[in-house]
C-alpha cells in the first residue's frame, strides 16, 4: 500500500510522489509473493509510470501472476490476446484470449464472462455457440465478486426471453427484467401478454427473494405488476 501511495503521492496523508521508493517498496513485496504488486509493476512498465516503458517486463509480469490465479492479469492477457486492450503487447490470438478470459470468468470476473458471452454469440474469432454464450451472460450478471450487476440483467433476461442457448424461461425473463429496474419495465409489459398471473407473481417472488438475499432494493423498494 505504501508503494502505491508513492507512485502518485497524498496530500492527505502526506505523502510526496517518490518513484524510487514506488518502485523498491512494489518490487520488494512481489518478491514476497504479493501478487497484486507483480500486477501493478506489469501496468507500470506499460504505461511507463515511474519506470521506463518495457513490454517485455510487461509480459514477464502479466503472464507469471496470472498462472499465479491474478484475475486483473488473465483479463489483461485476455484483452491483449483480442487485440482489444494493452496494444502491442501482444499479436492477435483468439484461442489465447478465450483461455485467459475462461480463467478469469470461471475465477468469478463480470468483465471476462460478459467478453466471453458476448464472443460466443456474436461468433467473432470463435464459432456461434448459443449454449456457451448464455453459460457466461448467466456467469457475468451472478458472478462471484461482483453479484448483482444491474446494468447485466436486460442482457440475461433476452435469454431466457428469446431461448438464446437455453429453453424459454418467462418467469426467469420476467425476474430479470423486474431486477433491471427501469430499463426492464418495457419488456415486462410485453412478456406479460404471454404470461398467466401465477407466473408474473411467481417471478416477482423471485425477485423480491433475490433483492433481499442480496439486501439491494430495484425501483425504490417496491415493485409493481407490469400488466
Amino acid at each position: 500500500m505504501l508503494g502505491l501511495l508513492y507512485v502518485k503521492g497524498d496530500d492527505e496523508l502526506g505523502v510526496a510522489k517518490n518513484c524510487d521508493k514506488a518502485v523498491g517498496l512494489l518490487k520488494e513485496a512481489w518478491q514476497a509473493d504479493v501478487v497484486d504488486a507483480g500486477y501493478t509493476l506489469a501496468t507500470m512498465y506499460y504505461y511507463g509510470v515511474c519506470v521506463s516503458k518495457n513490454l517485455d517486463e510487461v509480459r514477464q509480469l502479466a503472464t507469471e501472476t496470472a498462472e499465479e490465479g491474478y484475475i486483473l492479469s488473465q483479463r489483461m492477457l485476455g484483452r491483449a490476446y483480442w487485440g482489444r486492450d494493452w496494444q502491442g503487447l501482444y499479436s492477435k490470438n483468439m484461442n489465447k484470449a478465450v483461455f485467459w478470459l475462461s480463467k478469469a470468468g470461471e475465477a468469478g470476473d463480470t468483465q471476462s464472462a460478459g467478453n466471453l458471452s458476448y464472443l460466443y454469440r456474436k461468433g467473432v474469432g470463435v464459432g456461434v455457440d448459443e449454449a456457451k454464450s448464455f453459460y457466461w451472460a448467466k456467469k457475468s450478471a451472478c458472478s462471484k465478486f461482483e453479484p448483482g450487476q444491474i446494468i447485466n440483467f436486460p442482457y440475461l433476461a433476452e435469454y431466457y426471453d428469446k431461448g438464446i442457448g437455453v429453453d424459454r424461461d418467462l418467469v426467469k425473463a420476467y425476474k430479470y427484467y423486474d431486477l433491471s429496474g427501469s430499463a426492464g419495465v418495457d419488456d415486462k409489459k410485453r412478456i406479460a401478454k404471454e404470461m398467466t398471473q401465477e407466473q408474473i407473481d411467481e417471478a416477482l417472488r423471485q425477485s423480491k427473494e433475490w433483492q433481499e438475499e442480496h439486501n439491494v432494493q430495484v425501483g425504490g423498494g417496491f415493485i409493481r405488476r407490469a400488466n
